[in-house]
């Protein structure tokens, strides 16, 4: 048998269409430092990390291209509805979402992008609410990081941004790697 995945999570927002994307990328322990070497490739000089959103579509076109050449797969969850002042709640509810769906893909560890201490508090206290009610697999090890300190957080970063795109009617950047990417929509209300 393979050894598990490990997923890598980001989130994106698009408040004028009310959604929540949060975006799990999966990577093979295997492969893990070589996708590290070709995302820190990419890197401008004095550029401490990549981030979807601080790209130009030049910049994108070359990210995107790379990405897709590490044939990302992993699973989007889409929440509608988002209330941008209920953020957090919609955040919670693509979280529950994803970490079931993550159950069904062989993965054990589970990396999110840190935030800040008090908003990930509130995710640990969602992942312990979670567990008390069986609604999340148990074998999943769950931590935070800071994406200056972890390359693979940027897969899901760009995932998110590009699907964020697609959902605003640009598909340039999706179409080139939403082959082995699930996308699961729910109300996020």
């Amino acid at each position: 048998m393979n050894p598990p995945f490990s997923a890598y999570i980001d989130e994106s927002m698009l408040l004028a269409r009310g959604l929540y994307l949060m975006a799990a990328v999966l990577v093979r322990p295997a492969h893990a430092d070589r996708c590290r070497a070709d995302l820190r490739a990419l890197l401008l000089r004095c550029q401490r990390r990549l981030h979807w959103r601080d790209e130009n579509d030049k910049r994108r076109a070359q990210i995107i291209e790379a990405v897709a050449a590490l044939r990302p797969a992993g699973v989007v969850v889409v929440g509608a509805g988002l209330d941008p002042k209920r953020q957090e709640r919609a955040r919670r509810k693509c979280m529950e979402h994803l970490l079931w769906e993550l159950g069904g893909h062989h993965v054990a560890d589970v990396v999110f992008e840190r935030r800040h201490s008090e908003l990930d508090l509130r995710d640990h206290e969602l992942v312990a609410v979670l567990q008390g009610r069986h609604s999340m697999p148990p074998r999943l090890r769950l931590s935070w990081s800071d994406p200056s300190a972890e390359p693979l957080l940027w897969l899901p970063d760009i995932v998110a941004g590009a699907l964020s795109r697609a959902e605003r009617g640009d598909h340039r950047f999706w179409s080139q790697v939403d082959a082995e990417l699930l996308v699961r929509r729910i109300d996020a209300r």
